[in-house]
């Protein structure tokens, strides 16, 4: 089995590469509170008696949040 390297940055690559990580973390918080908003849409559609508007707005801060991570990106 072939083993793999991390290639050493050269001078410039290393910024480009923290850029990268950061975007990386930033969609998987994303894909976190997407997650949490698909059970909460769940929640919502079933018959369970739930107060729907304390689910709306906790969709409203997901999608706020998930809002300010995308500005964030760059």
């Amino acid at each position: 089995m072939q083993e793999f390297k991390q290639a050493e940055p050269e001078d410039g690559e290393g910024e480009g590469l923290g850029k990268l990580e950061s975007i990386d973390q930033a969609l998987e918080q994303i894909d976190r509170l997407l997650r949490q908003m698909l059970l909460l849409a769940g929640l919502s559609a079933s018959d369970v008696a739930l107060d729907r508007a304390q689910l709306q707005g906790a969709l409203d801060r997901l999608r706020d949040k998930i809002d300010r991570i995308a500005d964030g990106i760059q």
